[in-house]
Order: structure tokens, then C-alpha cells, then sequence
């Protein structure tokens, strides 16, 4: 049962949205990324046992001229524990039993890492202002909310009967 690539990778990515200011466009050159096959772990009877499904994708963050130089050395620091010693950055999916949905898992996985990694990058340290304006709006919060609790009471005082002995 063969299926379109492309029509899995653009489903499972339509979700990502790269920063306006952005420096990785979103393309991985699968050509200089490295792919392993091996066997998939777990149940799967003989599907397991005879298809290498699980696939493994590898390269060396160093050499990724398809990304910058700064995001380079953040993807180093923030992914360290999936890069090996010879400075491979390893990403692994046996999510799936077919091995080219597990190939775009693998994809998404390290276009996925990248945007969080640029966003996080581009995030700005609040300033007085900022927290000032945060101030004033948990105030404003809290007190729309005891008025609405207010009201509520009132509502179900006024729902009483009075008792009359």
C-alpha cells in the first residue's frame, strides 16, 4: 500500500508557524541528513519482525549550512542530549508501521525542535512597564470576578423563601 509523502508531511506540520523574523525557512535538505532503518520495538507481530519500519535520522549540527550560525550553536545547547559525541544530532520515530510516515514524524520532529528553539530565542525579558501592565490587569481580573460571585450570591439569596412561623 503505497501512499504520497507529501500529502503526510504538509498534515503533520500545518500547525507550525515560523516567526516573522525568521532564519530557518522551515526547508531540511534531506540529501545531506543522514536516514537508518532498524527494526521497531513493541507488538506488531510479524510486521515487526521482517519490515525495518523504525527510522533514525542523523547529522552533524556543525556542518548545517542551512541554518545560521547562531541557531546552530543553540540547537548545540538546547539539544544537547540528542547529540552524540561525534556531534550528530540524533532524532528517532517508530510512532507509525509504515517507514516513510516515520521518516516525515522524523522530519516534523527536528523542524518542530528548530522553530521552538528560534521563538525562544526571540523572546524579549519584560521590562517595568510590562510587569506593571500584568499588574493592573490580574487586578482588574480579580475584581470582575468578586463582582460576578456577588451577583451570584445575591441571585441565590434572592431565591430564598423567607421563612414565616
Amino acid at each position: 500500500m503505497l501512499r504520497n509523502l507529501s500529502s503526510f508531511v504538509v498534515k503533520s506540520t500545518r500547525h507550525i508557524q515560523a516567526s516573522s523574523s525568521a532564519t530557518f525557512n522551515g526547508v531540511i535538505p534531506t540529501e545531506k541528513i543522514e536516514k537508518r532503518y532498524t527494526l521497531s520495538s513493541g507488538p506488531g507481530g510479524q510486521n515487526v519482525q521482517k519490515n525495518a519500519t523504525k527510522v533514525e535520522i542523523r547529522f552533524k549540527v556543525s556542518e548545517a549550512e542551512w541554518l545560521s550560525e547562531s541557531l546552530r550553536d543553540l540547537v548545540e545547547e538546547k539539544l544537547s542530549h540528542r547529540i552524540n559525541t561525534a556531534g550528530e544530532l540524533i532524532i528517532d520515530s517508530d510512532r507509525t508501521r509504515e517507514r516513510h510516515l516515520n521518516v516525515a514524524d522524523c522530519f516534523d520532529k527536528l523542524r518542530s525542535a528548530i522553530y521552538a528553539i528560534e521563538n525562544e530565542q526571540g523572546k524579549r525579558e519584560m521590562t517595568e512597564k510590562d510587569e506593571k501592565i500584568l499588574r493592573e490587569r490580574a487586578a482588574i481580573a480579580t475584581q470582575h470576578r468578586l463582582q460576578e460571585k456577588r451577583r451570584t450570591s445575591e441571585k441565590k439569596a434572592s431565591r430564598r423563601a423567607a421563612v414565616e412561623f
